[in-house]
């Protein structure tokens, strides 16, 4: 998704910084879209998003919109889980997101417009049993993001909130039955995922549930 987002963000003339913590995938971007710039960096680590923050600052200066697309998603039964495992798909789905945004946001508020986007799940919002880490996190990253917003409501920095429904599988780590349950939900093209998130920008729309998520969203309301 995160190439998906790139590649429309360019066509649109923006300028476009790719971050993360796979060397090669961010080798294979560039080469795919040479217009991209592309940093390292660890969203668990502080050191290192403080140094990435460095780095982005002094490289560009008119940096005006955050977006927090870094997720994991793992199928985990809790009676065999790791401890360790489980504190990576925490800090990556949420602490992540949240000190990105600590550290970028006194240069954003200093602009005369900016943006974070954060992007959430449409399963935040029910107890995903297959992957239960990354629907706690993603619930975690709503309500952040909706205490965020309140906070900057008077603000030059607006806050929006993606929450995509199924895409892909690549993303999800786990044993054929527990993918399984996963492919009987309806996928989306990331493409039009993306599309909607640039539309729901462009009209100001807050929170942008595109496809299945708003069925998601509603399941959630309902579950017993």
């Amino acid at each position: 998704m995160g190439l998906e987002m790139a590649k429309q963000l360019l066509t649109l003339g923006n300028t476009v910084i790719v971050t993360g913590r796979n060397e090669e995938k961010m080798n294979q971007a560039k080469a795919k879209y040479p217009q991209l710039y592309t940093y390292s960096v660890e969203v668990t680590d502080i050191e290192s998003i403080k140094q990435l923050y460095v780095e982005i600052i002094r490289d560009f200066p008119a940096l005006n919109v955050l977006i927090n697309n870094a997720g994991m998603m793992n199928a985990i039964k809790f009676q065999m889980a790791k401890a360790e495992g489980i504190a990576d798909e925490v800090t990556t789905n949420l602490a992540g997101p949240i000190l990105m945004t600590q550290v970028f946001l006194p240069y954003l508020l200093k602009q005369k417009e900016a943006a974070v986007l954060n992007v959430t799940s449409g399963i935040a919002h029910f107890a995903f049993d297959k992957a239960p880490i990354y629907s706690a996190s993603k619930l975690g990253l709503h309500s952040y993001t909706q205490s965020l917003r309140k906070q900057l409501k008077k603000t030059s920095v607006k806050v929006f909130e993606l929450a995509p429904p199924r895409t892909s599988k690549p993303m999800f780590s786990g044993a054929e039955e527990d993918n399984a349950s996963v492919d009987r939900v309806p996928e989306m093209p990331i493409a039009e995922v993306v599309k909607k998130m640039i539309e729901g920008i462009k009209k100001n729309r807050e929170t942008i549930v595109p496809g299945m998520s708003k069925l998601l969203k509603l399941v959630g309301k309902i579950q017993l």
